[in-house]
C-alpha cells in the first residue's frame, strides 16, 4: 500500500538510507508543533508532535517536510467503496474527516487492506495507511542521520548516469551543455533493458521536488496530484521553476523497480496552453 509520492521517494533513493537500509526520520525539536494536513501555516490542523518525537520522513517542500502519519490519528474513507476491510475502487482518497470537504492525506488501491476503527453515517475510520502525508514545519525539526556502515564488497549494478543538460531562460529555450559536468552529480539507476530508452518525448504538468538531484512532473485532479514522470536537470535552474506549469521536450529513460519515465529536458516551455 504505497502512496504515488512515496513510490517515487523510494525508487530514488536517499543516499543515506539507501547505504543503512533504514528509513530516513526526523526529529521533533519544538514543543506541541503543529501536524497540518497541507504545507500551509493555514491548513487544517490534525495534531500535535511532542518534542523528542521521531517521525518517518517522506518529502519536503518549502519549508516544511512530510512525515508518515502518526497512529494516534484517525482517517477516513467512503464506506461504499470498502468490503470487509479492502478496496474495492481502482484508486480511492483518504481523508482526515468523514466528508469530501476534508482534504486528501492519501490515495489507497484496489486490494489495499485497512485497519478498521470505526464509522460515521456513510463513511469509515482507519489508521493511517502507509504514506499517509501529514506536514511539520522544518523549523521545528532536525533529520536524524544513522551511523554509516561499513564497506560491503559487493559487484555493484550497471550504473547509467540520467544527468539533463541545463534549462536557461523562461520559455521555449534549448538547453545548452553544462560548462562543468562535476555541478550535475548523476543519480545511478539501472536501466530496464527490455524497453527501449532515450526515444523523444513531450510531457506536460506542474514541477514538483521528489528527492534530491530529482524533479517530478504532476498532473494535478482536484486534491489529488499523480506523478507522470520523474526529471533531471540542474538543480539551480530548475529550482526556479518549482510550482510552475510546462511542457517538457526531452528523451525519456525507463529504469528498473520504476513505475514512471525518467526525462531529461532539451526544451522547456513554461505555462503552455494545452488543446484538448
Amino acid at each position: 500500500m504505497k502512496l504515488h509520492l512515496f513510490i517515487v521517494l523510494a525508487a530514488t533513493g536517499m543516499s543515506v538510507c539507501a547505504q543503512t537500509n533504514e528509513v530516513p526520520k526526523v526529529k521533533v525539536i519544538g514543543d506541541r508543533v503543529s501536524l497540518r494536513a497541507k504545507p500551509d501555516v493555514n491548513s487544517e490542523l490534525l495534531d500535535r508532535a511532542m518534542r523528542g518525537e521521531e517521525m518517518e520522513l517522506l518529502g519536503a517542500t518549502n519549508g516544511w517536510v512530510a512525515v508518515q502519519a502518526p497512529d494516534s490519528l484517525n482517517f477516513w474513507v467512503a464506506a461504499k467503496y470498502i468490503q470487509n476491510g479492502v478496496v474495492q475502487a481502482d484508486k480511492l482518497n483518504v481523508r482526515s474527516g468523514p466528508s469530501p470537504n476534508y482534504n486528501v492525506v492519501a490515495v489507497v488501491n484496489k486490494g489495499d487492506a485497512l485497519a478498521l476503527r470505526g464509522e460515521f453515517n456513510e463513511w469509515l475510520k482507519i489508521a493511517p495507511p502507509s504514506g499517509s502525508l501529514v506536514w511539520i514545519s522544518d523549523e521545528f525539526v532536525e533529520r536524524i542521520v544513522p551511523p554509516q556502515p561499513e564497506p560491503a564488497a559487493a559487484p555493484e549494478p550497471e550504473p547509467v548516469a540520467v544527468a539533463a543538460e541545463p534549462v536557461a531562460a523562461p520559455g521555449p529555450v534549448a538547453v545548452a551543455p553544462p560548462p562543468n559536468e562535476d555541478e550535475l552529480k548523476p543519480l545511478l539507476l539501472v536501466l530496464d533493458k527490455s524497453r527501449e530508452q532515450g526515444l523523444p518525448d513531450e510531457i506536460p504538468g506542474v514541477l514538483r521536488r521528489a528527492n534530491p538531484g530529482f524533479y517530478k512532473l504532476v498532473l494535478i485532479v482536484g486534491d489529488m496530484e499523480e506523478p507522470i514522470c520523474l526529471v533531471r536537470g540542474n538543480e539551480a535552474q530548475l529550482n526556479g521553476y518549482l510550482n510552475r506549469s510546462m511542457l517538457i521536450k526531452g528523451k525519456k529513460y525507463w529504469a528498473k523497480d520504476v513505475d514512471i519515465p525518467i526525462i531529461t529536458p532539451d526544451k522547456i516551455h513554461l505555462d503552455p496552453i494545452l488543446s484538448d
